[in-house]
């Protein structure tokens, strides 16, 4: 197996981040499903030149709007408002699930679940549970919403060289344009690294810039560093966390048979009405 020398993980050894650093950026980034409820964000996506780029949705717009109340609600708005998903019904029945007899039709959502958490009040280790909404509407958000897959569900064992499922080559705590603090990292695939969508991984097969909100464990950026797609960067601009979102902004109106305010009048057949009558 190729040794990774030095210089090619810390580029600036001098200015290596710290172990503890780097221990709070794993755990921050398995801490996702416990620390927020609900959430709106903007998305968008640039290319190398700084361009944006449209999404392949009617209109062509160049941000998305998307609200999300865990476990399964979902809303996405253009540019102008417009509703172009959300979620069909989110108090289905689960009888259908639960009677396929799989394993995974009984994994219970994770805030039903306790984690075992640091010092520093995020998650070391994950339990078992059902992380993935198979409702998103596209696979790479389910990344950027819980980024796990860069520091695994557990720390790796202490006797392999390469223990975690990412190599941290830069780290540091920064504060973005809306005064959020975060920690931006740039990193690459350890051999371990395993993306939840396997179609939409978050770190590109070389190095990869990844910007985690601190509040909430969101990734905010991902930029693609080397590569044929270098250049082309996630955008992801958190405006609410945690506020009431009522279930009509996820579901269909349900049309009603009649208005009773408005009764409709229903002719009686076989009647003749005779002038004077």
């Amino acid at each position: 197996m190729e040794q990774v020398n030095g210089t090619a993980v810390f580029p600036d050894p001098d200015r290596a981040p710290s172990k503890e650093l780097m221990g709070h950026f794993r755990r921050l980034a398995r801490s996702s499903p416990w620390l927020w409820d609900s959430v709106q964000i903007t998305i968008g996506v640039t290319n190398a030149q700084a361009h944006p780029l449209a999404f392949a949705a009617p209109n062509l717009p160049e941000h998305l709007t998307v609200l999300i109340r865990r476990p399964n609600a979902i809303r996405v708005e253009d540019d102008n408002g417009e509703v172009l998903f959300r979620t069909d019904d989110i108090n289905a029945s689960r009888d259908a699930s639960f009677v396929a007899s799989t394993r995974k039709s009984w994994l219970l959502p994770p805030h039903l679940l306790a984690p075992v958490y640091g010092d520093d009040g995020l998650v070391s280790r994950r339990p078992e549970a059902a992380y993935v909404n198979d409702l998103m509407p596209v696979g790479l958000w389910t990344a950027f919403l819980d980024p796990v897959e860069i520091a695994g569900f557990a720390p790796g064992p202490a006797d392999i060289a390469f223990p975690h499922p990412s190599t941290i080559h830069t780290l540091q705590e920064i504060t973005d344009d809306r005064g959020r603090p975060c920690l931006e990292a740039v990193l690459s695939r350890g051999h371990s690294y395993a993306p939840v969508m396997e179609e939409a991984p978050l770190l590109c097969p070389r190095r990869t810039r990844i910007r985690l909100d601190r509040a909430t464990g969101i990734c905010v950026r991902r930029k693609v560093l080397d590569g044929p797609d270098a250049g082309l960067e996630h955008r992801v601009e958190i405006s609410a966390v945690d506020e009431y979102m009522i279930d009509g902004l996820f579901t269909q109106p349900t049309p009603s048979l009649s208005d009773v305010r408005h009764p409709p009048l229903w002719p009686i057949p076989g009647t003749v009405q005779r002038p004077g009558a």
